[in-house]
């Protein structure tokens, strides 16, 4: 619910106003259309439009206006519906947000459409509006609109095009049963016979074939099907949005062994448990060599192996971040380490990505948590290789010794 606007700031805004004015829509994709206030964009697109004045099953969820109520009209706003031009009769009890000129909004209702003009409708063009109105300046003239069709009991938003249902059927020749490596012919019949596409001719969940649709019918002969009792069905899936796709009845068959042979069948079944999800380091020290005061000392980080066998590809990360370096009383800031990350796969279906350079001594070193590896959801499986070469600028101002500070690697 809006906060309801105190009168004397609704009439500051009233005397305020020198023009009021109505907001044309010059142009607005399906299915939302131009009218005198705005436009409607109503969800769903098309419904029943009730048994009977009895009936009230709600006509649709939501009927949402492109624009807010002229200033001044705010304080209440009302869904209905009628034949073009009206009259026209609620849809829903009428809103008091006493705000509706502060913004677009959206409205529900309560009934259907048979229930609101008093009976189901005929076929023919009507609108759903939603109307305006003040608290001093009365029912706003003009209206938000949205075109609607009805047609046999269905309510549709003009511009929406409405698949047609389809029925699909399957037959089996020889009828019932045939021998094995014998063909099948499977026929698929769709209803309308207008209706082009494919259909796909299933033998439970596997596709044994497909053939497209010509004249209502679909034809595949299949001589691959297996020995025993088959549930077969056929699948149509329509070429354009005039259409809807559908699916056959399961039709039964029996593909018996051949003459003098004899057949078996095992199910063999493996249960698999997830594996590792672990962090493998190479070594537990590393030296850097070649450092001096106000110069640079370098090596290389022990090899990283991560290993993911859980199963989920659900994507992982591995961070690193170093404490401040210390000798004795005197400290080097962690963020004088930098990194030059490099990454590989060792066993894997999935994919590495090296993290980025963390430049040494310019805010962004390994003081703070930086990606030395990482692989993305759908592509993390198997096991992979992380190092990196690393760099230690050393202060002109650093006390000669010998530095330690602890790297720790995380991985999740």
């Amino acid at each position: 619910m809006k906060a309801p606007s105190s009168r004397a700031a609704r009439m500051a805004a009233l005397l305020g106003a020198a023009v009021l004015s109505s907001v044309a829509v010059v142009g607005v994709s399906s299915p939302a259309f131009a009218a005198d206030l705005g436009t409607l964009t109503i969800t769903p697109t098309s419904g029943s439009v009730g048994s009977g004045v009895d009936d009230a099953t709600p006509m649709f969820t939501s009927a949402a206006t492109s624009a807010a109520c002229p200033t001044g009209y705010g304080t209440n706003a009302v869904a209905k519906v009628g034949p073009v031009g009206g009259p026209y009769n609620n849809l829903n009890k009428i809103g008091s947000d006493n705000n509706y000129d502060a913004g677009p909004f959206s409205l529900g209702t309560n009934r259907s459409m048979a229930r609101a003009l008093g009976g189901v409708p005929a076929n023919g063009n009507y609108e759903i509006v939603i109307q305006c109105s003040g608290e001093i300046l009365g029912d706003n003239p003009n209206y938000f609109r949205a075109p609607i069709k009805v047609n046999n009991g269905t309510w549709t938003v003009a511009g929406v095009v409405v698949a047609e249902p389809t029925t699909t059927t399957l037959a089996a020749s020889p009828a019932g049963t045939a021998a094995y490596g014998a063909p099948v012919t499977l026929t698929a019949t769709v209803t309308p016979s207008a209706a082009t596409g494919t259909v796909a001719f299933k033998r439970g969940a596997t596709t044994v074939g497909t053939a497209p649709v010509s004249g209502g019918t679909a034809s595949l002969a299949a001589s691959n099907l297996p020995i025993g009792t088959l549930s077969l069905t056929a699948v149509f899936t329509p070429a354009g949005s005039d259409y809807a796709g559908s699916t056959s009845a399961a039709v039964s068959y029996e593909i018996t062994a051949p003459v003098g042979g004899a057949s078996g069948s095992q199910t063999i079944l493996a249960d698999v448990a997830p594996g590792a999800f672990s962090l493998g380091l190479a070594g537990d020290t590393v030296n850097l060599t070649g450092g001096v005061v106000g110069g640079q000392a370098t090596g290389g980080l022990n090899k990283a192996t991560v290993t993911d066998l859980r199963g989920t590809n659900a994507g992982w990360n591995l961070v690193g971040q170093v404490q401040d370096f210390a000798n004795g009383g005197t400290q080097i800031p962690g963020d004088n380490l930098g990194w030059a990350p490099n990454a590989a796969k060792v066993d894997a279906s999935g994919t590495v990505v090296a993290g980025a350079t963390a430049a040494p001594g310019t805010g962004s070193g390994l003081g703070s948590a930086r990606t030395l590896c990482k692989a993305d959801s759908g592509a993390s499986a198997g096991v992979f290789e992380c190092g990196a070469g690393l760099t230690l600028d050393i202060p002109d101002s650093a006390v000669p010794g010998s530095y330690a500070a602890t790297l720790t690697l995380t991985l999740a």
